[in-house]
């Protein structure tokens, strides 16, 4: 018989809430110390973890719309854990239930390629420090209103504040 290693519910989404802020803080962190692809992998995984709470407190209507048994015991079991490919069809499929964030999940895809390939032409859209940066702030500061909008209840105050600190200094 199989069973399940943890149960996934709220305390799962407060953790990945948590988690998605404090990668957004490291990122910041790492980009400020001139560690620029790692900086682009934790704001990355910062909305890997964002759409995995999605996913869990929206698994019902996920559920309706799988287009077979196959594809709803895949999201039952696995979609929790946001594989790396699967992370736009996921998007796409919570925009159908009226969470839009495609772009963010583009972006994030851009940035972990570019944590992997750095400048290399073909391998990343990016060709200046100045496009990542962009791109970085854009992902902290949209995952931040997500998170403050979608799960207010489990926003780090403390964590917040750090991030718009950084923000402030950052942006000059």
């Amino acid at each position: 018989m199989e069973m399940d290693l943890y149960k996934i519910g709220e305390e799962y989404v407060e953790a990945r809430i948590i988690e998605s802020l404090s990668d957004l803080f490291l990122s910041l962190t790492l980009w400020k110390e001139g560690y620029t692809r790692n900086s682009a992998g934790k704001a990355f995984s910062g909305v890997k973890a964002l759409l995995s709470a999605f996913i869990v407190t929206n698994e019902d209507k996920l559920l309706s719309l799988a287009k077979d048994d196959r594809e709803r015991e895949w999201i039952k079991k696995k979609a929790h854990i946001v594989p790396t490919h699967s992370m736009y069809g996921l998007a796409r499929m919570l925009e159908n239930i009226g969470i839009d964030i495609i772009n963010l999940v583009r972006i994030a895809l851009d940035l972990h390629e570019y944590q992997y390939n750095g400048f290399e032409p073909g391998f990343s859209v990016y060709s200046k420090k100045e496009e990542v940066f962009k791109d970085l702030i854009t992902v902290v500061k949209e995952s931040k209103k997500i998170i403050h909008t979608y799960f207010p209840k489990y926003e780090v105050k403390e964590i917040s504040e750090k991030i718009d600190e950084l923000l402030k200094e950052m942006q000059g």
